[in-house]
């Protein structure tokens, strides 16, 4: 009987941790990602969404959200991005909330002068079908890393686990982008290994056709 009541308290113990652990992460992420969402002043149709931060939650939750409360009163999303890049779960969570917006309005991508598309950002921004940048915005690509859910330390794996992980992260959002092939290709030489920077003008002048439209 003894036993069997240690047990139950134990099991109780655990689940309040959980809990209190479950708490404590709605505490950190409410008030973190924070999008800036204002009306196009050059085009009455358009409304501007603007995020200045890392890749991470609650970034898709807080497009979905002002996409829902604009989605009637326009019929463009222009969204600028400023970005170091970050969660790989997140960046795909928000490419899926941008192919949704897709579907019935016009979306705009823009990078500006003094601002960074890094790593998880590049896709998101490849999502536009017009896609603006600034001839001194700077970009990285590099492969995807896994990291640790708890510490964000990069997690040690397998090369061939890295190369998996690599080449399915290239075909989700590279190979199936309007990326030039011959661009791409080299890309993917490139980057083994290393981190590959560009500007928004070298962009445009290599032909990558990641950037549209320099202004």
């Amino acid at each position: 009987m003894r036993n069997k009541t240690t047990l139950l308290a134990t099991a109780v113990m655990f689940a309040a941790i959980i809990f209190l652990f479950w708490q404590n992460d709605q505490r950190i992420f409410q008030d973190q990602g924070r999008l800036a969402v204002r009306p196009d002043p050059s085009d009455r149709d358009a409304v501007i969404f603007t995020w200045n931060s890392g890749i991470d939650v609650p970034m898709a939750r807080r497009f979905e959200e002002a996409f829902d409360q604009w989605k009637g009163k326009t019929g463009r999303i222009v969204i600028e991005l400023n970005s170091p890049g970050g969660s790989l779960s997140e960046g795909g969570r928000v490419v899926d909330v941008i192919e949704k917006m897709k579907r019935t309005h016009e979306v705009e991508t823009r990078v500006g002068a003094g601002s960074v598309c890094l790593s998880m950002c590049v896709p998101i921004y490849l999502r536009g079908a017009r896609r603006v940048a600034a001839p001194s915005s700077r970009w990285m690509f590099h492969q995807p890393t896994t990291r640790d859910f708890f510490t964000d330390e990069k997690v040690n794996e397998p090369a061939f686990e890295t190369r998996m992980t690599a080449r399915r992260f290239f075909n989700r959002y590279f190979v199936h982008s309007e990326m030039d092939p011959d661009w791409r290709a080299k890309l993917e030489r490139d980057w083994q290994g290393g981190d590959v920077w560009k500007t928004g003008q070298e962009l445009v002048d290599e032909g990558a056709n990641v950037v549209t439209v320099l202004e």
